[in-house]
């Protein structure tokens, strides 16, 4: 990670090995037990930097951000902590801190569920803007007869959308999904859509039942408006206007 794009980014006296360190020991800090052999952990961090650090990483924001929270990830896999959400890690200026000085903010907040008991409204990501959707805004529509939904999803009919608002977006059984699918035909992490630029690109993350897209069984491929994607016995349209 220090070598990466993250090293990069800050030419100041910020060190990321410390920030990683900070989100790991905000973890720890913040642990709570809630059942025997359950222990639940922030799953929202807020990295508020010096507002010369901040201009300098605005580029790489995106990927270092998904480096943060995947090395969060392992840390709670290390430790057997649990999520109630995605790992989702954001930067915020603030003028009260120096260059290369930081602090961490951190919350729980719920992931959108694909499941069988209907529609409930979790707390929004910090920062969501709640307005109309864009233009071109990418999003799955999830048809009748799988999982109803929770999270970040409208009605359309007897069907739901879910919007795709991050460059990754993670699908999967798991608590720490960005759309988790209450379906036993589902792998723990099944699948990702990543948003590259005009395309979005569905990955297989090694599911055991696999993924289909336009029936066929694939390990990688470009979505395209109208295109049918099935995991287990969830079906879902991916759709861009």
């Amino acid at each position: 990670m220090i070598e990466g794009t993250f090293a990069m980014a800050f030419k100041s006296e910020l060190q990321p090995v410390e920030v990683a360190s900070a989100v790991q020991r905000e973890m720890d800090e913040r642990a709570a037990i809630v059942a025997q052999g359950r222990t639940l952990v922030p799953n929202d961090f807020i990295v508020e930097l010096a507002a010369s650090d901040k201009e300098r990483l605005e580029v790489y924001a995106d990927s270092l951000g998904q480096e943060l929270a995947m090395l969060a990830r392992d840390y709670a896999t290390e430790q057997g902590y649990s999520f109630v959400g995605p790992v989702r890690v954001h930067f915020r200026s603030d003028d009260g801190l120096k260059t290369g000085r930081f602090r961490i903010r951190s919350g729980v907040v719920r992931g959108a569920i694909l499941g069988d008991e209907g529609i409930n409204k979790p707390a929004r990501d910090p920062g969501y803007n709640a307005g109309q959707r864009q233009a071109g805004q990418p999003r799955l529509i999830i048809s009748p007869g799988g999982a109803t939904a929770e999270g970040s999803l409208s009605s359309h009919g007897s069907q739901q959308a879910f919007e795709l608002t991050t460059p990754v977006t993670l699908l999967g059984r798991g608590t720490d999904c960005d759309l988790r699918l209450v379906d036993n035909g589902v792998s723990r992490h099944h699948v990702e859509i990543r948003l590259e630029g005009d395309d979005a690109v569905l990955v297989d993350k090694n599911s055991t039942n696999g993924t289909f897209v336009n029936g066929q069984q694939v390990q990688q491929a470009r979505l395209v408006d109208g295109t049918r994607i099935s995991l287990g016995r969830t079906t879902m349209t991916f759709r861009r206007d």
